[in-house]
């Protein structure tokens, strides 16, 4: 029907519901039958105009930013987030992907063989793209093309026992801290060619060399942690800054010791913990410590630290506690008691994750995993696990599923999905390489 005809109807209709209204009491079904014509009339203009402001918009999105300045994506098959697991074992280094669609795992991907030695344990970083994951070997970092699942030629580093890697927000450079003895260095490599850069000395002291490395938000800076402090280094030209000195750390041997390092959302504060059972802020406009905040006994085995998405809450792992810190005030809140295996998150890891929607953390205490309400600091259930002790935790994007990994001397090992809503692991996935089982996942 054109617009002419319909609005001729309309008219029609109009007068005649008009005569027979003011006339006689008209038939009842003369009158049902004009007011069905007038609601069609309505929904067909409201139809138009629905398809038109769709069109509108179909054409806007793409030429600009989506919804909430996040970028455009083209339209195209939803892919699963996947994760990746890190095993050694007889058969070497392998990543076996894992789809979280199906919880199957894929083909594993061979990297070589190799022992580990120390504290040292592989660690995988994925570029923000998700397109390359890298992992660290004995003296290498391996590229993989999550696309196809194949590595790319090792990437040889100086420095001996590679500790950590992370990359910039840009996706542009990875970073990879290696110890040799006393000394400590920091490797820049391109993501674009996979080349490595002039190794840069940040120090280090104790037969710990150097620890943990977090980058700020905007990517300006890389903080190290040495036996001896922390080192910013600036990530534009790769040069270390002085030193900042904020107290002892505790060795435990080459290629590890006490001190975790996290940064605040805004990039205002670095918090780092010490082996003294402290954690100190750092300012990164200035590169100045503050004020200790004492957290506990001297820190062993743990003192590992996440802070909330909103920034407000940082959660240090100590003795058989995680304790909040408000990071306004930089005050210690009431410790929340968590227990588990080998008296606590000091044994098994002490990892401490938060959700993406920071209202839960999660500490690893050997072989369970227990959650923490960060709105009221009070522990639910433990999550046991079976397996063996727990190697690390992430969270799928979206927050609703958990997925932790056991370490073994098997020739497997399990990877178990958790229900974040219900607190209920699901049935374990089992993949090769019993030991030092470390995980990643790709968005």
């Amino acid at each position: 029907m054109s617009s002419l005809d319909e609005h001729d109807l309309g008219q029609r209709v109009d007068g005649a519901l008009a005569a027979i209204t003011s006339g006689p009491p008209p038939a009842a079904a003369i009158v049902t039958r004009g007011r069905r014509i007038r609601r069609r009339r309505r929904a067909a203009r409201a139809a138009a105009a629905t398809a038109a402001a769709a069109a509108v918009i179909a054409v806007a999105v793409p030429v600009g930013l989506g919804a909430f300045g996040h970028s455009f994506r083209p339209a195209g098959p939803h892919q699963p987030p996947t994760l990746y697991i890190y095993g050694t074992g007889s058969q070497g280094a392998t990543v076996t992907p894992i789809s979280t669609a199906t919880n199957i795992p894929g083909t594993p991907i061979h990297l070589g063989r190799g022992r580990l030695g120390g504290f040292a344990v592989g660690q995988i970083a994925i570029t923000p793209d998700g397109k390359t994951a890298y992992v660290t070997g004995p003296g290498t970092v391996t590229p993989i093309n999550t696309a196809t699942g194949t590595p790319g030629t090792p990437i040889h580093v100086v420095g001996g026992f590679i500790r950590a890697i992370v990359i910039t927000p840009d996706g542009k450079t990875a970073y990879v801290t290696t110890t040799s003895g006393q000394s400590g260095t920091v490797t820049p490599i391109s993501t674009a060619t996979n080349t490595p850069g002039t190794a840069i000395h940040v120090g280090g002291g104790a037969r710990c060399g150097v620890g943990q490395i977090a980058i700020t938000p905007d990517g300006k800076t890389a903080y190290v942690t040495t036996a001896s402090g922390v080192t910013p280094i600036s990530t534009a030209t790769n040069t270390p800054g002085t030193p900042i000195h904020i107290g002892r750390a505790l060795c435990l041997g080459e290629g590890g010791f006490s001190e975790n390092v996290a940064i605040t959302p805004d990039g205002k504060t670095t918090y780092v913990t010490t082996g003294a059972g402290t954690v100190i802020p750092i300012s990164t406009a200035t590169n100045t410590p503050g004020t200790p905040i004492h957290v506990s006994q001297p820190i062993v085995f743990g003192g590992n630290i996440a802070i909330t998405p909103d920034g407000k809450t940082a959660y240090v792992t100590s003795q058989s506690t995680a304790i909040p810190i408000n990071t306004a005030t930089n005050t210690p809140g009431t410790p929340i008691h968590v227990g588990g295996l080998g008296g606590g998150p000091n044994w098994g890891g002490g990892q401490i994750v938060i959700t993406p929607d920071g209202k839960t953390a999660y500490v690893v205490t050997g072989s369970t995993v227990t959650p923490i309400s960060t709105a009221t600091n009070t522990p639910g259930r433990p999550i046991q696990l079976s397996g063996g002790q727990i190697g690390q935790i992430v969270f799928t994007p979206d927050g609703k599923t958990a997925y932790v990994t056991t370490e073994s001397r098997h020739p497997t090992a399990t990877v178990t999905p958790i229900n974040t809503a219900t607190g209920t692991p699901g049935k374990p996935i089992h993949v090769p390489g019993g030991a030092y089982q470390v995980i990643a996942i790709r968005p």
